[in-house]
């Protein structure tokens, strides 16, 4: 497991996640790292991996904080079966970085939905 793309905030899952092509057993949401995160550590960004065997389904992975709010969303329709890992990078879409507590990683395809905790220590 390891994540070779650039820090990704919102998109296309095709765009932003790596594609490896192939055949997974099931749909999963493998676990997030570093997790915690922590910057001043020098933990730069998280790295997302997930596996997708049901193409004809809409992918959503989402990223909440503890108050339910989107802070990031990757999204594509009939993605290929395989597996797929991106970067996140915890900063706000204004750029500046989001403030320290627990966030929600959500993948949903199909029938399948799954969610991680991340815990971000330090983030400034």
């Amino acid at each position: 497991m390891g994540c070779s793309t650039e820090p990704a905030q919102t998109g296309s899952v095709r765009m932003r996640f790596a594609y490896k092509h192939l055949q997974p057993a099931a749909d999963s949401l493998y676990p997030i790292f570093p997790n915690p995160f922590n910057r001043v550590a020098g933990d730069t960004g998280l790295c997302i991996e997930f596996a997708v065997v049901d193409t004809m389904a809409i992918t959503d992975l989402v990223i909440q904080n503890a108050l339910g709010d989107p802070v990031a969303e990757f999204s594509d329709s009939a993605l290929a079966a395989g597996v797929y890992t991106g970067w996140w990078n915890p900063f706000a879409a204004d750029g500046t970085p989001l403030m320290s507590g627990i966030y929600f990683v959500t993948l949903q395809n199909g029938g399948f939905i799954n969610s991680r905790l991340v815990n971000l220590q330090e983030n400034e």
